[in-house]
């Protein structure tokens, strides 16, 4: 008896951890966020405008909005927004821009994993 009560309870205890793990968890590609970004990121963008946490927030939301986008991650001190995106999948340089004056800020380069679509802004002297 008491070992089906010890079965019971540990089942119990798995549906409970379960149905709380949210389905991305379980997902091929699920969504991140934070310093870990940096490690896989496919793509580094180079910023003008960073100076505080809200425009750290403000990047990251308008960036993970798109389907494309796996996770963010802004560092303030090299004011890098670092971008990992889903398997197969890209984003352009054009679209980049788009987003990041759509969030409020200039960028300074682009640069892709792969090497390719290589980005700098252009010198306004």
């Amino acid at each position: 008896m008491k070992l089906l009560k010890m079965k019971l309870v540990k089942s119990l205890m798995i549906a409970v951890l379960m149905t709380a793990t949210p389905a991305t968890v379980f997902a091929k590609d699920k969504k991140m966020s934070g310093p870990e970004v940096i490690e896989i990121a496919d793509v580094s963008i180079g910023l003008n405008g960073l100076v505080c946490d809200f425009c750290s927030l403000a990047l990251n939301k308008t960036f993970k909005k798109q389907d494309e986008v796996r996770g963010t991650h802004v560092d303030l001190d090299t004011k890098t927004l670092s971008v990992a995106l889903v398997t197969g999948e890209t984003l352009a340089n054009d679209d980049i821009l788009k987003l990041v004056k759509k969030a409020g800020y200039t960028v300074t380069s682009i640069s892709h994993k792969d090497g390719t679509n290589a980005y700098t802004a252009p010198n306004k002297s």
